[in-house]
């Protein structure tokens, strides 16, 4: 599980099973992605999203502002995906970007900061270029992600 900010972190499935985890991080919402699950005190918002498929554009908003609303209640919030690395890193880049008002490789990079191993599907990456009207090749991200994976983060 990763903190990306105090009110958000992105996890996967297995983190999503462990309630002891979810307390422990005092998560009180969580957006799933992949699998429902349900926790007790826990605010559930479930959108099947399928990894390297385009993603409809009004899911992309019902997970978004499911995220700002709950934010809004003061609430921490997980969104998970299977893996943690694709799905709920694309959600927390689009979070960021309507939250603090940031471009698309902006809220990438601080993502990816906090989150060595994000790595959205370009298909996923191309809807959301295409729902903001940013035009941020894959090839950009990969090599962000490179750079992570040989430890020389910077900016682009």
């Amino acid at each position: 599980m990763y903190c990306i900010r105090p009110w958000l972190y992105v996890g996967n499935y297995r983190d999503s099973l462990n309630y002891d985890l979810l307390q422990h991080h005092q998560i009180g919402a969580m957006l799933h992605l992949a699998e429902n699950v349900q926790q007790p005190n826990i605010v559930s918002h479930y959108i099947p999203v399928e990894d390297g498929q385009p993603l409809p554009f009004e899911q992309l908003k019902s997970g978004v502002e499911f995220v700002r609303q709950e934010k809004t209640k003061s609430q921490t919030v997980l969104i998970v995906c299977g893996a943690g690395i694709s799905r709920s890193s694309l959600f927390a880049v689009a979070t960021l970007k309507e939250e603090e008002n940031l471009s698309l490789l902006n809220a990438f990079q601080q993502v990816q900061m906090k989150h060595p191993q994000a790595n959205p599907h370009p298909n996923l990456w191309k809807s959301l270029c295409e729902y903001y009207h940013e035009n941020v090749s894959y090839k950009t991200i990969l090599k962000l992600i490179l750079q992570a994976k040989s430890g020389k983060l910077s900016r682009i």
